[in-house]
């Protein structure tokens, strides 16, 4: 469950995007939240000038007024970049994920993942979340849904298992999406190589994960269960289209402990999901011995 959640805030429509998110989730997982604005400066100035000081002070007042409306903290820092300040905040925090907005070049109601975004998922020290553009908008949001896709790493694991914890705390089903992606046909001398035989192979594969994804869900939380067939990132997109729904996914299978590293599946998703998204770090350990290999799409 997250207990330490940081909203980066600059007073811009995407920003007001991921404060409602951040706020959204955290009174679902009764969580710490945190308002956080960077405040960038260029290292070569040496010293602080009094236009910066009167900037920062402006600015701080800012984020506290966007801090309060939601009943959260506030935190202004200073950094060469906004996703270094929230890259490095998260670590003193020891926060559990950091939520920003979409960039203005995205549909109303799709989250696309902006240079921030990019920077904190290629490396972040805990989960990050992007906000559909228009979020904020149209009144109310609250969870419906929270879509989940299976692929048997341990990466997504941990997104299955922060999915359970949050549909619990909102009394929301789990969607469990298995994607098998079917190799393109070859051909040699024999003609096409694989077949349907390779095809239903792949199907089975996923359909075990699929099983054990289920198997592992706790009873007291409703789960259903998707097989599908398609190009991973689109299919999950279109499976996750429904009102209210969270997409929750692992990042890849490499790359240092607890840091969030893009596979193909979640960086094209982070360009294009249609609902919010989460992306989860690589775990410190594996799951238990004899626990179901299940987790979110991630190395695909």
């Amino acid at each position: 469950m997250y207990r330490k959640i940081i909203v980066g805030y600059d007073g811009s429509d995407q920003s007001e995007d991921a404060l409602a998110l951040g706020a959204l989730i955290a009174g679902e997982s009764d969580a710490r939240l945190v308002v956080a604005g960077v405040l960038q400066f260029d290292p070569i100035w040496g010293v602080r000038y009094p236009a910066f000081q009167q900037a920062e002070v402006d600015f701080s007042r800012q984020i506290e007024q966007a801090a309060a409306s939601v009943g959260a903290e506030a935190e202004t820092i200073t950094s060469t970049s906004a996703g270094r300040g929230l890259h490095e905040l998260a670590e003193e925090l020891a926060a559990d994920l950091i939520v920003i907005g979409s960039p203005h070049r995205g549909r109303v109601g799709q989250a696309v993942a902006g240079s921030v975004a990019m920077s904190l998922l290629h490396g972040s020290p805990c989960s990050v979340g992007v906000a559909p553009r228009g979020y904020s908008e149209g009144g109310e949001r609250r969870i419906t849904e929270i879509a989940v896709g299976v692929d048997g790493s341990d990466e997504a694991r941990m997104a299955l298992d922060e999915a359970v914890e949050l549909a619990r705390a909102g009394g929301v089903p789990i969607k469990l999406i298995a994607v098998a992606e079917l190799p393109s046909v070859t051909y040699g001398k024999s003609g096409p190589a694989g077949g349907r035989g390779l095809e239903e192979a792949i199907e089975e594969t996923m359909r075990r994960q699929l099983g054990g994804a289920t198997e592992s869900v706790p009873g007291d939380v409703r789960v259903e269960p998707v097989l599908a067939t398609g190009e991973p990132a689109a299919t999950l997109a279109e499976l996750a289209r429904a009102d209210g729904a969270l997409l929750m996914l692992g990042s890849r299978s490499y790359g240092p402990l607890r840091r969030v590293l893009l596979g193909s599946v979640s960086a094209a998703l982070a360009r294009s999901a249609p609902c919010p998204l989460i992306v989860h770090p690589r775990p410190a350990k594996a799951p238990a011995r004899g626990r179901p290999p299940v987790a979110a799409a991630s190395v695909l």
